[in-house]
């Protein structure tokens, strides 16, 4: 059971690095979780399910444990059901990361990110208005993922268009599936090779694509770093969507994400 608000609720998060944690707490268990909007389930790590005792089940191909209690500051949810996964990787780099706000949260809502402030403001969703100066840019939904159709211009000027999913998640600025990347022959533009840390699998080999510009409703980024996943594991191999927006773009702004509008605002924001 979610809970229903009548006003807005602040609640501060920590920005590192290039990702959004916020503390919460699970059946009374401090933990620190990520917003992720790319997360078509909330989720807990393997880790944290079998230290509060709990006995998950098998369900369409993931593994979920129900009846979970959720503290997210001042709001609380009760007989939540969870993805459970483990969460090695990042472990194995030294973040003590327990889990994702994922999907229910943003649909229950309209949450609003402030990544100057480091804070949220969680609204209920018959009371939102967006700041006058918001441009609003339209959302789709592939099964539980928030996408916007971008027009990529590349390097040397053709135009295509691509289903870029909304990842708050992710630290990156644009990545680009491998099916995509192979239509658009994006690979005979790579650079620099790299490794990119993946929740699911570890890692994953990306190459630096040349980008002159993303463009999403009324607005335009000019240059963004871009990457293509090299590898066909996991969603870097996926051709439901093409690719993703990541937080070094999002960013840039102050975005309120609204679900049942199906619209996401980026609110300009003084420069420091």
């Amino acid at each position: 059971m979610l809970l229903a608000i009548v006003a807005a609720v602040t609640i501060p998060f920590n920005w590192t690095p290039g990702q959004i944690e916020v503390a919460v707490k699970i059946n009374g268990t401090p933990a620190t979780f990520l917003l992720d909007t790319a997360a078509e389930f909330s989720v807990v790590s393997t880790r944290l399910a079998r230290q509060l005792g709990v006995v998950t089940t098998r369900r369409g191909g993931g593994d979920f444990v129900e009846g979970l209690d959720m503290e997210v500051g001042a709001l609380k949810f009760e007989r939540q059901r969870l993805m459970v996964i483990p969460f090695d990787t990042y472990v194995d780099r030294g973040r003590q990361i327990d889990g994702l706000i994922g999907f229910d949260f943003f649909a229950a809502y309209t949450v609003g990110i402030d990544f100057q402030q480091k804070q949220l403001t969680v609204a209920p969703r018959q009371s939102f208005s967006p700041p006058e100066a918001a441009v609003a840019v339209p959302l789709a939904f592939v099964g539980r993922l928030p996408v916007v159709l971008a027009h990529v211009t590349l390097a040397g000027g053709e135009l295509v268009q691509a289903k870029l999913v909304v990842d708050t998640g992710a630290s990156q600025s644009v990545m680009f599936r491998n099916p995509f990347s192979r239509a658009h022959r994006l690979f005979d533009r790579g650079g620099k090779e790299s490794v990119s840390p993946s929740l699911a699998s570890g890692s994953h080999r990306v190459v630096d694509v040349g980008v002159d510009g993303v463009r999403v409703g009324g607005l335009t980024f000019d240059h963004p770093p871009a990457q293509a996943y090299l590898d066909w594991t996991g969603a870097a191999g996926s051709d439901s969507t093409d690719g993703l927006i990541g937080n070094a773009l999002l960013s840039r702004y102050r975005i309120h994400v609204d679900y049942a509008n199906r619209l996401l605002f980026f609110e300009p924001v003084k420069k420091d």
